[in-house]
């Protein structure tokens, strides 16, 4: 049987939800003290920023670019810009569109060979607005990219694979129209428009929009000078891309291109661009918590549009934004883990904000078993209903058609099964395969552990190491959140008190429960999953 969402993975070639930190807002010197602080703290070995006023940039360069003690990076160091580069893929779009070469409302299939055949006839209907604004149907990921090499997750993804993932996206399923972030959808549109030009995506982008524009340090591979990927503290190899998905986050460039880019938008800067840039501001439909143009995402501060756009790549990040009403926008680049989106649009006076609730037909909460192994839960986190299946993180769902939910982060869907009215199941439609699940419970799994509060000092008695056998180790730490379990070899996950010295995951179904000796020292941990238990005795 096909593990539930098993290929899904967050690569942080993506936008995420929007996770504020607790300051309220950043002024600009908070910023650089931002900075400081995570780069204090090694998660950034160098970064550039641009702080633009009208025609006036202020450039401050940090850390340096070998992460080390070698040179500064500068307003001409490049990183990589991550999907930044879908900025410039939708302004390759407009200028097509100005040309007479595609028109917004083209379809994909007008675009496609001739033999392109999509397993969901709607696919073919597709609008290249719709891929721009990320309203397609389209999951973030194609189904077959395959994830087995994580350190490059694109590389050798090619024109074959592209058609092939095209053309079995949403197999079986009903295509909604949703916003959800896709790096396949944009991918696609910029492998459509090289077509459509005539000499690629790479090509396409340089004369098209680069040149026009005068960005000479923007292209898609880095320089000698170029600043490393770091991740983790030590150098990580920079993600590569062919030419399929190109248009996703292959570009690299510098602050002083993208400070270029927002005075073009601000009117204090010269470019040749055909289309009116004017155009590319107009709100086209939601986002989340945001809206979207053709172009970019679009926060607010005191009502006020502010027009942005994100990217992280392996050991990169970065965040462009600006705002026409005072003439102000910030550029930020980094290598290393921190990600500047948060204090980019707190600079730029964007408040916290929480993404809208959504109305939800509660009737479809439950436990859905597919088999003794794995099971689904329905429910509402965050104002959002989603989907957990066994094992793996909650996704969230959108309603496509009577009782049917797509899901935004993988190719799958979920169409509940009523009889007179009340659900007794459902069926998760994935790659085009069908499995039902029986509901098995009016509460999801995970939903019907009640968590209890447990004092710090009290969870501090369980840090430690608890060896299993040899090389399987449970790593037990205290972090700001609360207790992270940690199996060796797999990520850390947090785990949340339902009693005395019991602890449950969410992520899977599994609890933990503490042994202690008779002066009160925890000295091993019994792990309960799938009806196997398994003793493990702290380490001395």
């Amino acid at each position: 049987m096909t593990r539930p969402f098993s290929g899904a993975r967050a690569f942080t070639l993506s936008l995420g939800a929007l996770l504020w930190m607790n300051q309220a807002a950043f002024a600009a010197a908070d910023l650089e003290s931002w900075i400081n602080t995570q780069h204090a703290q090694g998660k950034i070995a160098a970064a550039s920023v641009a702080e633009i006023d009208g025609r006036q940039v202020a450039f401050k360069a940090f850390g340096a670019i070998d992460g080390a003690k070698g040179a500064a990076p500068d307003r001409d160091t490049q990183f990589q810009i991550g999907s930044i580069s879908k900025v410039f893929t939708n302004l390759l779009l407009a200028e097509a569109v100005a040309d007479g070469k595609v028109r917004y409302e083209s379809t994909i299939a007008s675009l496609l060979p001739p033999t392109w055949k999509p397993s969901n006839t709607a696919v073919a209907t597709i609008t290249l607005e719709s891929l721009a604004t990320h309203h397609s149907g389209l999951p973030r990921l194609p189904a077959n990219l395959s994830l087995a090499n994580s350190a490059d997750p694109y590389a050798g993804y090619g024109e074959t694979e592209l058609y092939q993932g095209v053309a079995t996206a949403r197999a079986k399923q009903p295509l909604g129209r949703f916003y959800t972030y896709s790096n396949f959808g944009v991918g696609l549109l910029g492998h459509l428009l090289g077509r459509a030009i005539g000499d690629g995506y790479h090509a396409a982008v340089e004369q098209s929009v680069l040149k026009p524009m005068g960005m000479q340090r923007t292209a898609f591979v880095g320089d000698a000078n170029a600043a490393m990927a770091f991740s983790g503290g030590t150098q990580v190899p920079a993600w590569g891309f062919e030419d399929a998905l190109a248009g996703a986050g292959a570009l690299w460039g510098s602050v002083s291109d993208l400070a270029r880019l927002v005075q073009c938008y601000l009117g204090s800067h010269p470019h040749q661009l055909k289309h009116v840039l004017d155009a590319d501001l107009h709100i086209t439909g939601p986002a989340d918590a945001f809206e979207i143009t053709r172009v970019w995402h679009v926060a607010r501060a005191a009502g006020q549009p502010v027009f942005w756009h994100n990217g992280g790549t392996a050991g990169f990040h970065s965040f462009v934004g600006f705002r026409p009403d005072n003439g102000r926008g910030v550029a930020i680049l980094i290598s290393g883990d921190a990600d500047p989106t948060n204090v980019g649009l707190a600079a730029l006076g964007v408040a916290p904000i929480e993404p809208p609730s959504e109305a939800v037909d509660q009737s479809v909460f439950g436990q859905y078993q597919l088999n003794q192994q794995f099971g689904i839960g329905v429910f509402v986190e965050q104002g959002v209903l989603v989907a957990q299946a066994t094992g793996q993180p909650a996704f969230g769902l959108h309603p496509v058609d009577k009782d049917w939910y797509a899901f935004g982060e993988v190719d799958a869907a979920l169409h509940f099964l009523r009889e007179a009215g009340a659900v007794i199941g459902l069926e998760l439609v994935q790659n085009g395969v069908v499995q039902r699940a029986e509901r098995s419970a009016e509460l999801a799994v995970s939903q019907a552990k009640q968590e209890v509060a447990v004092e710090r000092s009290v969870l501090e008695s369980f840090v430690g190491a608890f060896d299993f056998a040899p090389g399987a180790t449970l790593s037990v730490k205290l972090g700001a959140e609360g207790l992270m379990a940690q199996l060796t070899g797999q990520p850390a996950f947090p785990v949340f008190a339902r009693g005395e010295d019991r602890f449950f995951y969410k992520i899977v179904d599994a609890e933990l429960q503490f042994e202690r000796d008779g002066a009160g020292k925890v000295v091993a941990v019994v792990l309960h999953q799938g009806g196997i238990v398994q003793r493990a005795a702290r380490a001395k």
